[in-house]
């Protein structure tokens, strides 16, 4: 009976929420600029989350370039007992130079399909960055 009843603890802890996002978009303010971004969800995966590819376009603040960005995103990483979910991109970036970079970050929810995130990100320059933003999903 216990083992039983960790499974199912264990089971409901680390699968994603049920209103996992199919599409999803949004804008951001970053610590080099603003701009948006948009992705769709490709495979949901059991007790993970959801992959998916994502893309980015901002506008560097003054006399930063701008950045063109795509890469293959985990979203949906629930974090038991709250309504918060993680996220992790691995990808290539366009700034002046192509680079490959990682982003990890967490969501939550605001009032119906919007909902906020928060994110760092490191490229293979080795400049960092992090931004927070408004999200739509669908």
């Amino acid at each position: 009976m216990q083992i039983r009843s960790l499974v199912l603890l264990g089971a409901l802890a680390f699968s994603g929420p049920a209103g996992a996002a199919t599409l999803w978009a949004g804008a951001d303010a970053l610590t080099s600029g603003f701009g948006v971004h948009a992705g769709k969800s490709l495979l949901r995966v059991p007790f993970i989350g959801t992959l998916g590819v994502e893309g980015n376009l901002e506008k560097g603040w003054s006399d930063k370039p701008n950045r063109y960005a795509a890469g293959v995103t985990v979203r949906d990483l629930n974090l038991p007992f709250t309504k918060v979910d993680a996220f992790g991109t691995l990808g290539a970036e366009y700034r002046g130079g192509t680079h490959l970079y990682a982003e990890t970050g967490l969501r939550g929810p605001l009032l119906g399909p919007a909902g906020w995130r928060a994110f760092v990100r490191a490229n293979s320059a080795r400049q960092f960055g992090a931004g927070v933003g408004l999200e739509l999903r669908f």
